[in-house]
């Protein structure tokens, strides 16, 4: 009997069978893509890098070396002369130190707040089944077209009507109270929830649990990435918001960073390194939260296309 010497399909390992093999035209196509997103990367870099450098230098040291490549390199390498220009910012504003503390304050009550109330309404529009439920999905998806910009001004004079414009801390009160509900992230837990499946609650109904308990017990344990995607979306607003909050706090102490930003950026005399200090500051929250949760935030954007 003749024995066949070919190796059976199912025995070639999948990473064999797939292996294009390796020409020239596909090395000069990967060598092509990599310089062309070398190139993006500086791109988008560079201005982040000379800011970053711009903040060890002399105010007359920037505008000496616009026109050199020496701009983005340090003036000098004495490490200890770098910070200059920060020591220098935190002595010329006395509440530049309490403006990162009140960003760090606002962002982590609005993120506690939003990942609470809306998670909850997602998860009631997505389950419960009350009169009226269905208008108020499409009035939430309506709601997320309508620009943040348009609902300022009227917020600002319903705020007024309520007395929460009195005092400083009313203020704050009324600076966080609008912030903490979003009909996108309500959107994005509903459509996060009704994809769960059912009977996980029904099985924790069996057991006598009721809906908050079940909520909090069971559903929100698995639902940890969007919760994950809704609170760096959330932190990142938060910290990047300037309009309202300028519009809420007139009083620099009570102002977060970046609007206290605009305070540095008009301070008399100017001082371009100061400037620069205090952007670089500012910029290192979201540099981090973008270099160690870059998975999160592309699944929240891709979420929110597919969905």
């Amino acid at each position: 009997m003749e024995h066949s010497t070919t190796m059976p399909q199912a025995d070639i390992p999948a990473a064999k069978k797939h292996k294009r093999p390796l020409t020239a035209a596909r090395i000069v196509l990967s060598v092509c893509k990599w310089l062309g997103l070398t190139v993006l990367c500086v791109l988008f870099l560079f201005p982040i890098w000379w800011m970053v450098i711009s903040s060890f230098k002399p105010q007359t040291v920037i505008y000496e070396q616009l026109d050199s490549f020496m701009t983005f390199l340090p003036s000098t390498w004495n490490i200890g002369e770098w910070f200059d220009s920060y020591i220098n910012l935190f002595n010329s504003f006395e509440y530049f130190g309490t403006a990162i503390g009140n960003s760090v304050l606002y962002c982590a009550v609005t993120v506690a707040g939003v990942l609470l109330v809306n998670s909850l309404a997602g998860y009631a529009l997505a389950r419960l089944e009350f009169p009226g439920s269905r208008f108020i999905s499409t009035l939430i998806i309506l709601l997320i077209i309508v620009p943040v910009e348009t609902s300022i001004v009227p917020q600002y004079v319903i705020l007024s009507q309520l007395g929460l414009l009195a005092s400083p801390a009313s203020r704050v009160v009324g600076y966080l109270l609008p912030s903490i509900v979003s009909a996108f992230y309500i959107f994005m837990f509903r459509q996060y929830f009704m994809g769960m499946p059912r009977e996980l609650e029904e099985a924790a109904e069996i057991d006598g649990a009721g809906k908050l308990k079940t909520f909090f017990v069971i559903m929100m344990p698995l639902a940890k990435a969007i919760f994950a995607t809704v609170a760096i979306f959330t932190f990142m607003g938060a910290w990047n918001e300037y309009v309202f909050a300028d519009l809420m706090f007139p009083q620099a102490r009570q102002k977060p960073l970046q609007a206290f930003l605009q305070l540095v950026n008009t301070y008399n005399p100017k001082d371009l390194s100061m400037v620069m200090a205090a952007l670089t500051v500012s910029t290192i929250p979201i540099a981090i939260v973008y270099i160690f949760c870059q998975r999160y935030i592309v699944e929240g954007v891709s979420f929110s296309g597919l969905k």
